[in-house]
Parts: C-alpha cells; structure tokens; sequence
C-alpha cells in the first residue's frame, strides 16, 4: 500500500541540473545577440572567424544540436508533468486501483490539524518517496503555543490521521512555524 503511481510535480536533480545549464546557454546566447543588436562588432567578428574552419562549425553544429536535445528533453519533462494529475495507489483490489489525489490528501492533513487549537493555518506538500510519503508542514500557531510540543502533535496527528484514513505509509513528517499569529482561527467541523 502507498505505492507512488507519479511524481509530485516537482523536477528530478538531474533535469534541474539540466534547467541551469540550460539557462546559462540561453542567457550566454542572448548576451551574444544583445550585444550585436547595441552595436558590437567585436563579437560578430569573432563569431565570422569562428565559422570560417569547418572544424568550428562541426563542434558548433555538435553543440547546437546537443541543446535542442535538452530544449525538448525539458519540454516533455514540462509537459509530462504538468499533464499528469499527481496521486498515490492506496490499494489495488481484484476491482481495480483505488488512487487519491494530492489535494485529497492535502485536505486531510488540514483535518487532522484541526484537532489541535493552537494551529492557526496549516500548508501542507508532500514528498513521494519509496514506500511512502514524506510530509513538510508550514504552521501558523498561537502566542500561547508551545512550539516544541505543538510541532510533535501535528507531526503525530498527521502521520497517525494519514495511515488510518488513507493507508499510507507516512516516512516523516518535517515542521516549519512560519508565523505566530494572534488572529483565532474559526472552528469549522
């Protein structure tokens, strides 16, 4: 159970690597065209020279179509991605799957916070990792809370609200106190 059907959305290590080295050719290339379109002519000299040795052109033609390969390996990351709607197998029965949705999941940790009054806002994300998830909530509590106890009472209240409603296996669950806020909250049950 808790089996990951698809990413959370957020891009793997190795395609934000790829993104920056992206970035740093597109940026480089755009400096290059700024340049000409102000009136330098030292790059478009360089450039001309560059051109002239069929060695440059094949090393130039090599690179260019290396980052083509990328633009469109990102694209379909993108695109992927975006496409996809992001959900965790809760079972898989003789039936078929039974799947929930992130933000399924999302309003049950907000349900399990508010069993404790002294959270005042809660944001949930969560991470798919293997044989689970791993949660990172962002609090807003009350002046009266006593952050210690109030973080480990949210970390207990999601994990155990999450396995015994959904059946997913929780692998942690990190707190950030974002705010103190002295607004109370309205109690909606």
């Amino acid at each position: 159970m808790g089996m990951e059907r698809s990413r959370s959305g957020h891009m793997q290590p190795a395609h934000r690597l790829l993104s920056a080295v992206f970035a740093i050719i597109i940026m480089i290339f755009a400096g290059i065209v700024l340049a000409l379109a102000l009136g330098w002519v030292i790059p478009q000299g360089y450039l001309q020279s560059l051109l002239v040795i069929t060695d440059n052109r094949w090393i130039i033609g090599v690179v260019s179509v290396l980052v083509i390969l990328l633009a469109l390996d990102l694209i379909v990351a993108a695109v992927r991605g975006s496409h996809r709607y992001r959900e965790l197998m809760i079972q898989d029965t003789s039936y078929g799957r039974v799947d929930i949705s992130v933000p399924a999941l999302e309003d049950l940790i907000r349900r399990a916070s508010r069993q404790i009054r002294e959270i005042r806002e809660i944001k949930p994300l969560l991470h798919y990792e293997k044989g689970g998830v791993a949660v990172d909530l962002r609090l807003n509590v009350s002046p009266e809370a006593n952050l210690p106890a109030i973080s480990q009472e949210a970390q207990e209240a999601v994990q155990n609200y999450l396995e015994e409603k959904a059946g997913i296996h929780v692998r942690q669950v990190q707190v950030l106190i974002e705010g103190v806020s002295f607004e109370s909250r309205a109690r909606v049950e």
